[in-house]
């Protein structure tokens, strides 16, 4: 597929061509990320000792930019353009080609969600790929998931925040099933320390915080929120609905059942996907729970097209629903947003 091609389809949908800086400012990429973009930047300070950066994403000055403008109504962009990260596992290049498409200030959610999967299901079907697959999630289904566990708080708080850190997340439900990081004899002394320490001024600062602050963190772990022993079967949910993977059609059916075995209060209607067939022509259109989790700031739908060229499965594309990461980044008001980018390089 020729690049005028994508736009055309772009533009007869009603999408807006802008562009977009080359650099930006490190903070915006760094509040966007929690920081884990950091190691990826590359970056420099001018002679104010401001920090700026190669844009390692578009999708970040897209952003910035609606911001930046003030704009008050439903808005519907695309851009191209390069983005620069240094080289991992999974970037062979630190230059990616990107094409985004963005549909700001959703008035309709679900309106807006299936028109950028039909979007990018159409862009799939002009590009000279036959043969596809369309995976669909929802974060929200996940953390509602997460709530009805009965863990501490501070361990869903945890668990959510961290599902798009895969290893770190994959540490902490260690850490849950096994109580590996628990020394009973540690704890028994720590709990003699605190009980002296409690005799001291609670002002007096360690490490810059308050001997009090301390103290209540102590309590909170140890008295008002213990691990539980029922947390290696949390984890288990956890772990066996991170496997699930169906047909769209079978997901409601799917994940119903899963939620009535484990108890956990839940439903999912046969209308809360933007897709519910199967397959359209070339495209397989699958339910899998474990997609798009390198990005922590999605906050519902989420998806991908996954394409075999070479013999290797690559994503064509990918995205979605991003509410509140708008505020995240300066605006003065919740913004809902939800938007796709496309890896030009495998046009």
């Amino acid at each position: 597929m020729k690049s005028k091609d994508l736009f055309k389809i772009l533009k007869s949908k009603g999408f807006q061509n802008i562009e977009l800086d080359n650099i930006i400012e490190s903070k915006y990429v760094l509040k966007r990320s929690g920081g884990s973009y950091r190691q990826f930047l590359f970056s420099f300070y001018d002679q104010n000792l401001k920090e700026w950066s190669l844009v390692p994403d578009l999708s970040v000055s897209s952003v910035v930019k609606f911001i930046q403008n003030k704009i008050k109504t439903k808005t519907k962009w695309f851009y191209t353009g390069e983005a620069y990260r240094k080289q991992n596992k999974n970037y062979n290049s630190p230059i990616i080609n990107q094409t985004g498409f963005e549909i700001f200030k959703s008035n309709n959610k679900m309106k807006d969600d299936k028109e950028i999967i039909h979007t990018s299901i159409e862009i799939f079907k002009k590009s000279n790929f036959k043969k596809g697959e369309l995976n669909i999630s929802n974060i929200e289904i996940f953390n509602a998931l997460v709530d009805r566990l009965s863990l501490a708080l501070r361990w869903k708080d945890r668990v959510k925040r961290h599902f798009c850190r895969e290893v770190y997340f994959n540490q902490l439900l260690k850490k849950l099933s096994s109580n590996t990081d628990i020394d009973p004899v540690t704890v028994v002394k720590d709990k003699k320390t605190a009980e002296k320490l409690r005799k001291q001024n609670p002002n007096t600062l360690y490490s810059g915080r308050t001997l009090k602050d301390i103290l209540e963190r102590f309590d909170l772990k140890n008295y008002k929120e213990p691990r539980l022993g029922t947390d290696k079967k949390n984890v288990k949910i956890i772990k066996d609905y991170l496997k699930i993977s169906c047909p769209i059609g079978k997901a409601p059916e799917t994940l119903n059942k899963f939620f009535r075995k484990n108890k956990l209060n839940l439903f999912i209607s046969d209308d809360y996907f933007p897709v519910g067939t199967n397959s359209k022509k070339n495209i397989k259109i699958k339910f899998s729970t474990n997609i798009n989790r390198s990005l922590e700031y999605y906050s519902g739908m989420v998806f991908n097209i996954t394409v075999t060229k070479k013999g290797k499965q690559n994503v064509l594309l990918s995205g979605g629903r991003y509410d509140g990461l708008l505020k995240n980044l300066g605006s003065k008001k919740d913004t809902t947003a939800v938007g796709a980018a496309i890896d030009m390089s495998l046009l």
